[in-house]
């Protein structure tokens, strides 16, 4: 990290971060494209994590022409905001960019509402309708048994078969959350041109070769050296130093 990065850090502790988020769309609109992913880095350096954020430090490595950055963030900004359309666009134009040239079919309607549906339901949020949904049902249940409310009993079925879908919802997805927890993350290559190579070391021979901004999953790490799974399917090993995760 150079000097000035490491004085923009410490002046982010003793500045609000909205300032500084204001301060690196000011630098973006000036065309100071370095400066600002300077002041949007030094922001997420401090643990901030936001899709707002993600998204304009994707558009400043963009203009600053740093395909594999920009594709970074676009998807971290996507995670964040998956209904974003102009995160979404901003993601497919980079990626049409990439040199290796990966076929991905697009997803029906459909099926693309209920990915992005599935990624704004996290853990939290499952767990907490879930609360919901037995408080709600208790209260459901108890009209029904206790029959002190004749006119409640109808509004009460009623709850108890929106409780029944939602409580389903929520624990399938909840199931689905921590079961792919454990699965393989997914990273972007970096630099512009990374050997993917049989084992964990320059000495093994070269399996392929990528480049900047591809998407790989990442399956394990040894020694600095990141085991991926390229989207053809071809399994090697690649410098740590080379992809970062989503």
């Amino acid at each position: 990290m150079s000097p000035w990065s490491i004085a923009l850090v410490v002046l982010t502790q003793l500045v609000s971060p909205p300032d500084v988020f204001r301060r690196g769309e000011e630098l973006y609109r000036e065309g100071r494209y370095q400066e600002a992913v300077e002041q949007y880095e030094a922001l997420r350096s401090q643990g901030v994590q936001d899709g707002a954020l993600y998204y304009n430090l994707g558009n400043a490595y963009f203009k600053s022409g740093r395909l594999g950055p920009a594709i970074l963030n676009y998807e971290r900004a996507l995670r964040q905001m998956p209904g974003d359309e102009d995160a979404r666009a901003n993601l497919a134009f980079a990626n049409e960019l990439i040199v290796d040239v990966v076929q991905r079919p697009p997803l029906p309607e459909y099926v693309a509402w209920a990915v992005d549906l599935y990624r704004a339901f996290d853990p939290d949020l499952c767990a907490a309708l879930l609360s919901f949904s037995f408080l709600l049902g208790g209260a459901a249940t108890s009209i029904l048994l206790l029959g002190s409310w004749p006119r409640l009993k109808t509004p009460a079925i009623y709850t108890l078969a929106a409780v029944g879908i939602l409580t389903l919802l929520s624990a399938t997805v909840l199931t689905a959350k921590v079961q792919s927890s454990g699965e393989s993350e997914e990273a972007i290559v970096l630099a512009q041109t990374v050997d993917v190579r049989s084992g964990p070391g320059e000495t093994n021979p070269q399996l392929a070769e990528i480049h900047e901004g591809l998407k790989v999953s990442v399956l394990g790490g040894r020694e600095g050296w990141l085991q991926v799974r390229l989207p053809n399917g071809l399994t090697g090993w690649v410098r740590e130093t080379d992809a970062e995760s989503i």
